[in-house]
């Protein structure tokens, strides 16, 4: 075997994504990124879900989504777009600007001193004002199956936006909320609200903390085994996703 020459390798591209940059009027700047389903889009429209830190997410969901889809009368999971919501350029993960964005208060004492928080109602006006109606407009999508997943600080998001504006989404995912930031969240899940948490999560009490939070709410609740706060969104992933187009 010989060594190929670098100009031999060109970046991959993967088929039916598209890309858009937005930057709202205070300067936040973000990458929306979706990926659609070979398949027309039936009369009511797609089923969508919209994956927060997309950077870390996206790419799993969206080749999750088309390998699961393919055979949704065996995997309950139909055909369906992705839309990724990255900080920035997308290329990294930010830190501060995600803590930012996703809380609506301080953490608690001695907990990631210095970073920012705060902003979770400019994010989630930024998601219903600016970046559902850019793809509404772009794709057709069934306003009946459209859903917002996060994980970790994604996850409280999810929950916080469900208790402010629970007609934004008609159903949420959130993957190992860090209900530790904040415990007085109170809010009716029902149906429409699947939480998961990994077997492995014991630091600041995630299990406990999530099981108490679906009890109080009403939602389903799913633990996945041997799984850390890192893996549980991947090992999830099938049951977000047949959640999200669900009939």
């Amino acid at each position: 075997m010989t060594q190929t020459a670098d100009r031999d390798w060109t970046p991959y591209q993967p088929a039916r994504q598209q890309a858009r940059d937005v930057v709202t009027t205070d300067g936040r700047r973000y990458r929306i990124v979706v990926s659609t389903p070979e398949a027309p889009a039936p009369a009511q429209g797609y089923p969508s879900i919209l994956v927060l830190d997309g950077v870390q997410h996206f790419a799993a969901m969206s080749d999750g989504a088309s390998a699961l889809s393919r055979r949704p009368q065996k995997t309950g999971v139909e055909p369906m777009v992705v839309i990724g919501v990255f900080h920035g350029d997308g290329q990294a993960l930010d830190a501060d600007v995600r803590s930012r964005d996703y809380t609506s208060v301080a953490p608690p004492r001695g907990e990631l001193v210095g970073k920012g928080f705060g902003g979770a109602e400019a994010f989630r006006r930024t998601l219903s004002d600016v970046v559902l109606p850019l793809v509404s407009d772009y794709l057709s999508l069934d306003p009946a199956r459209r859903t917002l997943f996060g994980h970790s600080l994604g996850g409280l998001f999810v929950l916080e936006a469900l208790a402010q504006q629970p007609d934004l989404f008609s159903r949420w995912v959130s993957i190992s909320p860090s209900l530790w930031w904040r415990d007085d969240l109170r809010l009716e899940g029902g149906d429409a609200l699947l939480l998961g948490i990994g077997e492995r999560e014991q630091r600041r009490d995630m299990v406990g903390r999530t099981q108490a939070f679906a009890q109080r709410s009403s939602a389903r609740l799913l633990i996945a085994p041997n799984a850390d706060h890192g893996s549980a969104p991947l090992a999830l992933l099938p049951d977000a996703l047949r959640h999200a187009t669900a009939r």
